[in-house]
């Protein structure tokens, strides 16, 4: 620990809280004939080094406008940066950070004191629409699209800074509540049947168009075409007037009808079984019967064979993901399995909208795009395709009746049958008693703390005034329920400054590790008063760590911190990376690596360092051989361990994190060595000076981009930040836009050698090879508190796997940041030592720091 954290542990203990503003402290004088003596040399006129000024400041005149400048000038005093010439003795930087810091913390602690550390905020988009899941048990519920963006600070959609209420906001709000509502209402009398339902391929018009397919030169080919049987010696006629359904009176062979596809489902293939339509929201079972075949010309062009036997590629199982749709194109992930070369019936569980259709997708085969397109796939004989039998659909399932959400809001008021075919209606004997008890429930069931009766007697005058003006009694309770989920007492997180009492903790540990609201053991102890003691709620975090909503915890967090919630935000190039173009399999299997990979550091507490260095990952088919890894079978994830020489391990090197890096079209080592100062060793950069112009990657690879830096870098001005950033980006260097291993750079140049292969979108690849990839530098001292040189991403792994402290302080301090809504202040640094010391016990295991954090006092306090 360094000195100056252990003056600020004792000044922590002497400061008074009652303590004045912070321009009424008294004025150090020793801090600015230090300044004046060994400062003002550089920093003053009008070009001071660095555009710092330090004749404007005086410890005496220290205020929230130059609070952060104080900082900044306290640290880079006290890590020896500043002064340059090393004259200082270590009493002279010692009692310079001392007095810097008792100022320093004087003023946050009246301001703490006064305030509390976070601002009072509402739910962010996410955490709405989580609630309102788990309150109305209506878990298919699609809300965060109908409300504004969130804004955000510290990087992340959680403090109040940045989530304002609007007009706009509220407006939407109601819409979302009165939406969400209305979807948990019963559409009928009694609970019906569950309905089982077949949709054979063969009788889905989107199977059956005319999509035309030129592999093999054949105007009479398809990308889809019927298939009957299973076996090699039954031949499919594309005559046009074939009919597609040989067997629609004969069971036997109806049963071996299917349609067979040798691309993926996008553009302008976009097969579904679109005779099916959710009639309503809800949990429904979906099996899928189909398999795997190789399809090859024969008998004078006009027939496909089906064919089982092994040819140079062989038939084998292929992935398939199902997305539910409501056409036009809006798509909705709900699954993914394997079809095998024997036919076999997958079963997912999905909760559908009213409305949305399913669409399956093989998406390891190439999708056609743009005209005149060559199967990347396909060899002399044939090419890999999947067959689709039929979707059976057993649903809506209703696991309670009346549903929950239902019977929150209406209880057991009984219901009346409508001639009509509408919805039954809510029946109330005595409607204004019946809806203040009702509105009691779930007023005590929705807000996240008690509500007294003054409270609820404003949302039943809602109520009233609806019922007055002849409204049905349904949806006059509907307005008054509305009125409470957009209201501050369930909208907003309330906390005042100082301890939080139980029902506030509750609040804060289930928005931290579930991103919802707070479950009934979390009320029940929030209720007897124990969420304060620290085995409680030790226990507690364990248990909610071990649930499966952790992982919106583990999605959300990652979003942010990782800006993997950017993950969709760029394609990569068709021209130069036609390998990756539109290959959507490969982007969610890199964004459900790295959410599985920081799940198991979390339930294994394995050691922080693992961030920078892993034996381990997980992959499934496509992204084993994007790694070049040992071959794995199958579209579902799996933890695999990784050979030795592997360059792959940890955050870096993975395709989700890779990908955000960059833009889609070349990697640039200055966003990438940003994101890793910031995101992994929590060292901002400051923004580039204003009136200088970004460095572009040459995509006509006329010179790379180390060249470019290095004349940018001839300016000191821009050398003083990319001497820190440029290093960790240039480790970076051998993946390219997806992640994918580069020992030279693509460009679109006329010289280097033209690269040869088939793009997923059907084109030959058009990019040439050119400079070879160079992953050396140089770290600069300070960032991981001893420099090194690397050669390649190797070495740079193991210097900065070296400073599992520093690592282990980022992560402690972006979960603070993200379970507290309140960004770390200089007052804030004694206790994040203190707690560092706790978890290094633990190897500084990531399961140990989430311990930490809710434990700490920045979490129990506001």
């Amino acid at each position: 620990m360094s000195r100056v954290y252990s003056y600020c542990t004792l000044l922590l203990l002497v400061c008074n809280a009652n303590i004045g503003p912070a321009n009424d402290l008294p004025e150090p004088s020793s801090v600015d004939t230090f300044i004046a003596k060994n400062c003002l040399e550089c920093h003053q006129g009008s070009e001071p080094e660095g555009g710092l000024d330090l004749t404007q400041f005086s410890m005496g005149k220290l205020s929230s406008a130059n609070h952060e400048t104080w900082i900044k000038i306290h640290d880079r005093v006290e890590s020896q940066e500043m002064p340059p010439d090393g004259e200082l003795t270590s009493q002279q930087r010692d009692s310079f950070s001392l007095s810097v810091s008792s100022a320093l913390i004087a003023a946050e602690q009246w301001q703490l004191a006064d305030e509390g550390r976070a601002v009072w905020r509402r739910m962010n988009r996410y955490e709405y629409e989580n609630s309102l899941r788990d309150l109305l048990d209506a878990p298919w519920l699609q809300l965060k699209g109908m409300l504004p963006e969130d804004g955000q600070s510290q990087r992340f959609n959680k403090l109040g800074e940045a989530l304002d209420v609007s007009h706009v906001h509220l407006t939407r709000y109601m819409q979302a509540a009165d939406y969400a509502l209305r979807q948990v209402m019963v559409r009928h009398g009694e609970q019906p049947p569950v309905a089982t339902q077949r949709f054979y391929a063969r009788e889905q018009p989107a199977f059956n168009r005319k999509s035309r397919f030129s592999q093999f030169n054949r105007s009479a080919e398809r990308a889809t075409f019927p298939l009957i049987g299973y076996e090699p010696d039954l031949p499919v006629l594309l005559e046009p007037n074939q009919p597609y359904t040989v067997g629609k009176d004969n069971p036997e062979i109806r049963e071996l009808e299917s349609f067979g596809v040798v691309a993926s489902t996008y553009e302008p293939l976009e097969i579904r079984f679109d005779k099916f339509k959710a009639a309503e929201p809800g949990l429904y079972k979906l099996r899928f019967k189909g398999y795997t075949f190789w399809a090859g010309p024969s008998e004078g062009e006009k027939w496909w064979r089906a064919n089982r036997e092994v040819t140079s590629i062989g038939r084998r199982s292929e992935p398939v993901v199902v997305y539910a749709e409501v056409p036009p194109r809006q798509l909705r992930r709900l699954g993914q399995f394997d079809f095998d070369i024997e036919p076999s019936v997958q079963e997912l569980q999905v909760w559908l909208l009213q409305g949305e259709t399913i669409r399956p997708d093989a998406v390891r085969l190439f999708r056609s795009r743009p005209s005149n397109w060559r199967n990347p796939l396909a060899e002399e004989d044939g090419m890999p395709g999947v067959a689709f039998s039929y979707l059976e659909v057993d649903g809506p399932i209703h696991q309670h009746w009346p549903p929950r959400g239902h019977q929150l809001l209406f209880g057991d008021l009984p219901l009346e049958e409508q001639d009509d075919g509408m919805p039954p209606h809510v029946v109330a004997s005595n409607p204004r008693a019946d809806a203040r008890r009702l509105l009691s429930h779930f007023i005590e069931r929705a807000c996240r703390r008690p509500v007294d009766a003054v409270e609820t007697e404003r949302f039943m005058a809602v109520i009233n005034h609806a019922l007055d003006l002849g409204n049905p009694f349904s949806d006059a309770l509907l307005a008054g329920y509305t009125a409470v989920l957009c209201s501050p007492a369930y909208l907003c997180q309330e906390e005042t400054p100082g301890e939080l009492d139980g029902y506030a903790i509750a609040s804060r540990l289930s928005y931290f590790l579930w991103n919802s609201a707070p479950d009934d053991r979390l009320r029940a102890l929030a209720e007897a008063g124990k969420l304060r003691e620290r085995d409680v709620i030790q226990e507690q975090v364990t248990r909610m760590l071990a649930d499966a909503k952790s992982s919106k915890f583990v999605e959300a967090f990652l979003a942010y911190w990782l800006d993997l919630r950017r993950i969709n935000d760029t394609s990569a190039d068709e021209f130069l990376y036609p390998d990756y173009y539109l290959d959507d399999a490969l982007v969610d299997a890199a964004l459900a690596e790295t959410q599985l990979f920081f799940a198991e550091l979390i339930r294994e507490n394995l050691p922080t360092r693992n961030l920078i260095d892993s034996d381990f990952t997980f992959v499934n088919e496509r992204l084993a051989m994007h790694y070049g890894l040992p071959p794995v079978s199958g579209v579902d994830l799996r933890r695999v361990p990784l050979p030795p020489d592997s360059p792959r391990g940890g955050l870096l090197t993975q395709a989700s994190v890779l990908k955000v890096t960059a833009n889609g079209t070349l990697t640039s080592p200055v966003v990438r060595g940003a994101w890793v100062c910031e995101r992994i060793l929590g060292e901002k950069p400051p923004p580039p000076p204003p009136g200088v112009p970004a460095v572009e990657p040459d995509t006509r690879g006329a010179t790379t981009l180390r060249k470019q830096l290095e004349l940018h870098r001839t300016d000191e001005s821009c050398n003083v930040c990319h001497v820190r950033i440029d290093p960790p980006g240039f480790a970076l260097e051998n993946f390219d836009v997806l992640g994918g291993w580069q020992d030279r750079y693509r460009s679109l140049g006329e010289t280097g050698t033209l690269a040869e292969g088939i793009g997923k979108n059907g084109q030959p690849f058009a990019f040439r090879w050119g400079a070879e990839v160079d992953a050396s530098g140089q770290m600069v001292g300070s960032q991981t508190r001893a420099g090194g040189r690397f050669q390649n991403i190797r070495d740079f792994k193991q210097i900065l796997a070296r400073h599992d402290r520093q690592l282990a302080r980022n992560l402690l301090q972006q979960l603070l940041v993200y379970a507290t809504a309140a960004p770390m202040r200089f007052s804030d640094r004694a206790e994040t030592e203190e707690l560092l010391d706790i978890v290094s016990r633990d190897d500084y295991g990531v399961k140990s720091i989430i311990h930490a954090v809710a434990t700490s006092h920045m979490f129990l306090n506001k």
